[in-house]
């Protein structure tokens, strides 16, 4: 039974139990309501002022309606070979998993992920925070068994060491993960945008277990089916990255912010939980204010970013890359680095590297590159730019499209 429920724009309400709501309750997830979802990015679309707390709900919600939907089938019990007791532990495991997955995130979310001390990271942070505060310690193994706090904070981290753990990882973590549906869709909302729009409910439904037999353990397949539906979370993933994610002032300005945030901790974030929980982006933005005549400050707080001068295609061909990187060391020499700033933005949509994901098809499985030329012709984006101060825009832009074009003939 719910103890209690929260209203939600894309799944209606979203409803938590009495020992999740503490775990809401507590200051570090309180925290996240000051910890915007997209960065900088509200300073290009205005809308954009969602945070950390709503997504992680979310991906509560849809975290669960992924689980209850593949347990709805009798065949998928039986490979993962689950009692009732087994399986609601499971589900409960991973609802706290859901729920705290983004806890360990710094001011304005990605920007600055340099400043982290020890080649750490935000899941390195959110492993920490799970299992060395009273949200663990107190809330979760006092709820599902002693040391369960670290299995949960595995699953959240995607760094599971079991068969039946990575398998709940995989439903969080994984190129279907619930933690991107519920970006995906939540960023297309506020943003006002269709980019980010997909059949969710035909992709859930369409999502099948089968047991690998080469690593010993269930994985998700897609039934035939439910292609299209994929297509559709791939492309949606696809444009929101370039017209969103990587949107060319969105870049510049987390650049500068990131600026900012070297002079302001120039000590990098503190390895110190307590201390590291002091810090939003509210104490951010009463910093720039308070150092607005900076000129990281003012770049951001003012809008005196630099401008876009120069960029590749969003596939560029393996000689472009090198003529960029030619080009960057001309235009260096020639303007100086105060002058210029460079920028590469890179994501695949869909990881070929990885083990394929596999579609069942005539009582077969087949890689879904294999079912679906479109997703087999999807490139990697990388977006290569170079941004220059606003009262050397022009001449910098000048000087870059020569260089290409002059070299580009001769290479």
């Amino acid at each position: 039974m719910a103890f209690k429920d929260y209203r939600d724009p894309l799944y209606g309400f979203i409803s938590v139990d009495e020992c999740e709501q503490r775990i809401i309750d507590s200051f570090p997830f309180q925290r996240l309501r000051g910890i915007k979802q997209l960065g900088t990015t509200f300073l290009v679309y205005p809308t954009a002022n969602h945070t950390r707390f709503e997504h992680s709900l979310g991906t509560l919600e849809i975290s669960t309606r992924l689980f209850d939907t593949l347990l709805s089938r009798e065949e998928h019990r039986e490979i993962l070979g689950w009692d009732v007791v087994t399986a609601a532990q499971y589900r409960k495991l991973l609802r706290y998993a859901a729920l705290l997955h983004d806890i360990g995130h710094a001011p304005f979310s990605h920007a600055a992920e340099t400043l982290f001390p020890d080649n750490m990271d935000h899941e390195d942070y959110t492993y920490n925070i799970i299992v060395d505060t009273g949200i663990g310690k107190d809330i979760i193994d006092k709820d599902v068994g002693e040391g369960k706090r670290v299995t949960v904070a595995e699953i959240a981290t995607g760094t599971a060491k079991t068969r039946d753990d990575a398998f709940i990882a995989e439903l969080l973590t994984g190129d279907f993960g619930s933690d991107r549906l519920d970006y995906l869709m939540r960023d297309s909302y506020h943003l006002g945008v269709s980019y980010g729009k997909f059949d969710t409910q035909r992709l859930l439904n369409t999502l099948e277990i089968r047991y690998n037999e080469e690593k010993g353990g269930p994985e998700l397949a897609i039934e035939d089916g439910g292609v299209h539906s994929v297509e559709g979370f791939l492309l949606a993933r696809y444009f929101m990255f370039l017209e969103v994610y990587y949107h060319k002032t969105r870049r510049i300005l987390d650049t500068h912010l990131t600026e900012f945030l070297e002079s302001l901790y120039d000590k990098g974030y503190p390895s110190r939980i307590e201390c590291f929980l002091q810090l939003s982006d509210h104490g951010v933005l009463k910093s720039l204010l308070e150092r607005e005549e900076e000129e990281s400050a003012k770049r951001v707080i003012s809008r005196e970013h630099f401008r876009l001068a120069f960029e590749t295609t969003d596939h560029p061909k393996p000689e472009e890359i090198t003529l960029f990187d030619w080009l960057r060391e001309k235009v260096v020499d020639k303007f100086g680095k105060e002058i210029v700033r460079f920028d590469t933005a890179a994501k695949a949509p869909y990881n070929f590297e990885q083990p394929p994901i596999l579609v069942s098809w005539r009582k077969r499985y087949y890689s879904l590159k294999d079912r679906s030329p479109l997703i087999a012709n999807l490139k990697k984006i990388q977006k290569m730019r170079i941004y220059a101060r606003k009262d050397y825009r022009e001449e910098v832009s000048e000087f870059c499209e020569d260089f290409w074009h002059t070299k580009g003939r001769g290479a």
